[in-house]
């Protein structure tokens, strides 16, 4: 990768994170203007950290897998079986998120 691709990737990424950053702040200083905004508020951006944490362990484990089986030769089938793998072990992660996310 060359350095134009890296400074543009970069530069890219610290955009967007600005403009949603500044989108997220005007939105909260309009709530706690007209009185809507409360500390729950704050609650449910900590749980939304906390399911992207669990689908991205779930992946993880995904991946793991597929690793270990393929290194194994245990893995000879079509090319849809890993991400099947991938799939199954995605959503029970999401399907364990929704749970703690009930709580």
């Amino acid at each position: 990768m060359n350095m134009y691709r890296k400074v543009t990737l970069a530069l890219f990424g610290f955009l967007t994170w600005y403009f949603s950053h500044r989108a997220r702040h005007k939105e909260r200083i309009l709530m706690i203007e007209k009185g809507l905004y409360t500390e729950k508020d704050k609650l449910k951006i900590k749980i939304s950290w906390l399911k992207l944490g669990i689908v991205s362990l779930g992946l993880g484990c995904g991946v793991l897998l597929i690793g270990l089986l393929a290194k194994n030769g245990l893995l000879k089938g079509p090319g849809s079986i890993p991400i099947g793998i991938l799939v199954i072990t995605g959503a029970i992660s999401l399907i364990i998120a929704n749970f703690i996310d009930r709580r």
